[in-house]
């Protein structure tokens, strides 16, 4: 190879590391504006679930300005509340839906003063039930029919919990981009751009320099 086919190749290389530097830069921005216009969507189509062709309302009242969580018996299981705890603030409204059939509510224990009844009675699907939890401790609770299958459920109500808000939808939205890792600043990107040609060039210049090949130096020799 000579010279100017090796200045050729080089220049392309360094040219071909920023352009796919700054095309990687691009992706990002377009992300972080594109999850701030989900965020609102989200909350807002989460907000406005609801509803059902029955539905109950016990003492507890509807909507004491906590927000709202939304808690779905299934096959076997509350969901949340089964697996893991479902943690509230004072004041978070919790709406029951039956999503499939023969499920009821009955309070094993539940902190002193509150009153929670649960809802005894069972239901099929589309029932549901709505209960406003005021006071802070632990609501354990399980399914009649298939408390032997494990339908047990746990309601954490603290002031250090999240926040009620559309079954979690607006806790979700909240989250910042960068806390679901470590953010690609686009400072950084040009200087990993400058960096990567200045490397091209030292690299094309040590090679003319001291690199030569036997067909450079001597072209007519075989």
């Amino acid at each position: 190879m000579n010279r100017r086919e090796f200045m050729v190749t080089a220049s392309g290389v360094a040219g071909g590391a920023a352009a796919a530097t700054a095309a990687a830069s691009t992706p990002v921005v377009a992300q972080e504006e594109g999850s701030d216009g989900d965020s609102g969507d989200n909350a807002t189509a989460n907000e406005s679930d609801g509803g059902g062709a029955e539905n109950a309302t016990d003492g507890g009242g509807g909507g004491g300005g906590g927000g709202t969580e939304t808690v779905e018996l299934v096959d076997y299981a509350y969901e949340p509340g089964t697996e893991s705890p479902l943690q509230i603030q004072p004041g978070t409204t919790v709406n029951f839906v039956w999503v499939t059939d023969n499920h009821n509510i009955v309070v094993d224990s539940q902190p002193d003063g509150a009153g929670w009844e649960g809802h005894e009675a069972i239901e099929n699907s589309p029932f549901e039930y709505e209960h406003t939890f005021e006071t802070e401790g632990t609501y354990e609770f399980h399914c009649t029919p298939h408390v032997g299958l494990g339908m047990e459920g746990t309601i954490e109500v603290t002031q250090d919990a999240g926040g009620g808000g559309g079954g979690g939808g607006a806790a979700a939205a909240d989250v910042d981009i960068h806390e679901l890792g470590v953010p690609l600043q686009k400072h950084w990107l040009g200087i990993a751009a400058i960096f990567a040609i200045f490397m091209s060039l030292v690299f094309t210049f040590y090679l003319l320099k001291y690199g030569e090949s036997a067909h450079t130096s001597s072209p007519g020799r075989r």
